[in-house]
């Protein structure tokens, strides 16, 4: 079994890139196992590695690890939708890492990693223009739009000073946007049913339960349970949300009182959504991009996500027993 770990030189403001090589190919080689390297030159260059490399297996089995944040791994998930003999997993150096915090164990311990075993997941797949050109992606975590959508386009530029780590950066954001509260108006339809015409607060869409660097905003989403969860939150006042807010970002939310005259959550399989203007910002595991009306599907069960050896029952899936019976 081949290993492939491309590495984002750039996450994690750039820190520890060289002691990470050393370490994989240490761990590889005290399994006497083989571990190939490659560090990625820019945006969209791991995704292009990722599928180059799968190409030239020729249909061998191998893994692939994306060292890097929520992006990184997005971008190399990307790479190798289609290639069935291909596992893909994460060594999350990134400021966020949302994604591996729905899957238990220790993802910065190497050799857990080599020897770690597979999960098949759901992935989303998303269709439409993107900026300014027509595109078919996949989405592992989350999608957010409107107020966390803005909140992230601020974190991103946050986190490019010093000293500001990802989850101080997107708490710092949230203060930020707060004093704004601009949400987002849209057209969400499901099987040709509206379900929202008009201004909400922000919308998401999760397959997993994370965003921000750990906030717990969708406890009730699971990853491989082949549907995603349908968050919608409406325009509140600007002390309801200062209340909410520290329970929204642990995860007990889903408990207080009244929630579902604030909150909507709606399991789908698909949905199609439309901006009430010409195009509106969309984030898909943490990257940002402009896009014009967008389809969302899931594909239950579509990758194999490595975890590493060792693992217990994760606390997020102990959690989802409870949920919100407040479906559209």
């Amino acid at each position: 079994m081949e290993n492939y770990f491309f590495i984002n030189p750039k996450a994690g403001q750039g820190k520890g890139i060289d002691k990470l090589a050393a370490n994989i190919e240490a761990a590889a080689a005290a399994l006497g196992m083989t571990a190939k390297i490659y560090i990625t030159k820019g945006v969209g260059d791991g995704e292009r590695k990722a599928r180059e490399t799968a190409q030239s297996l020729d249909g061998r089995p191998a893994r692939f690890y994306a060292c890097g944040g929520d992006g990184t791994n997005n971008e190399i998930i990307n790479g190798t939708i289609g290639f069935d003999q291909i596992a893909v997993g994460c060594i999350p150096i990134g400021t966020g890492n949302d994604t591996v915090r729905n899957f238990p164990g220790d993802f910065l311990d190497i050799k857990a990693q080599l020897l770690g075993t597979t999960q098949k997941i759901d992935l989303i797949r998303y269709s439409g223009v993107l900026n300014g050109i027509y595109q078919e992606r996949f989405c592992v975590n989350m999608f957010n739009i409107g107020f966390d959508c803005n909140v992230v386009e601020l974190t991103s530029r946050l986190k490019k000073k010093p000293l500001i780590a990802g989850s101080m950066a997107y708490l710092l954001a949230v203060m930020g946007m707060f004093v704004q509260k601009k949400g987002i108006e849209l057209k969400l339809v499901e099987d040709d049913k509206t379900l929202i015409d008009g201004e909400v607060l922000l919308c998401a869409i999760s397959n997993g339960s994370y965003c921000g660097g750990g906030m717990y905003t969708s406890p009730q989403a699971l990853i491989s349970d082949g549907i995603f969860d349908l968050n919608i939150i409406k325009d509140v006042p600007r002390l309801t949300f200062l209340r909410l807010f520290p329970k929204y970002k642990k995860g007990t939310h889903l408990q207080v009182p009244g929630i579902e005259d604030i909150l909507t959550i709606k399991k789908c399989r698909s949905l199609n959504l439309e901006p009430k203007r010409d195009h509106f910002f969309l984030c898909a595991d943490g990257e940002i991009s402009t896009a014009e009306a967008i389809h969302f599907e899931i594909v239950p069960r579509v990758l194999d996500f490595i975890v590493p050896t060792g693992s217990k029952m994760h606390k997020s899936i102990i959690s989802n027993l409870y949920t919100v019976d407040n479906y559209i």
